[in-house]
């Protein structure tokens, strides 16, 4: 099991309180996949740098969890196909 820390950035579209429902799917999945969660971080609404889909502002959330390796690209898989996060990064620790 590797120490993994990810960001996704949710769209703005939802309400504060969605957007936090939305992160506590993709915790509930790592679980399921066999990882475990050790913190995260909840940095709010933010101002992008740039304008993503035509959206100047977004939910950041930081989650750091522990993982198998030949996890990893199923949980990459899951990020990409759920609408709502605009962007995402995995990091290995």
């Amino acid at each position: 099991m590797n120490k993994y820390e990810s960001m996704v950035v949710i769209t703005s579209k939802l309400p504060e309180s969605e957007a936090t429902q939305e992160n506590l799917k993709l915790v509930t999945f790592i679980k399921e996949i066999g990882g475990e969660i050790i913190e995260t971080d909840e940095w709010g609404k933010r101002i992008l740098a740039y304008e993503i889909q035509k959206m100047k502002d977004a939910y950041y959330f930081v989650n750091h969890f522990t993982l198998s390796a030949d996890k990893v690209s199923e949980l990459d898989r899951y990020y990409r196909l759920d609408e709502l996060i605009i962007r995402h990064n995995i990091i290995k620790k």
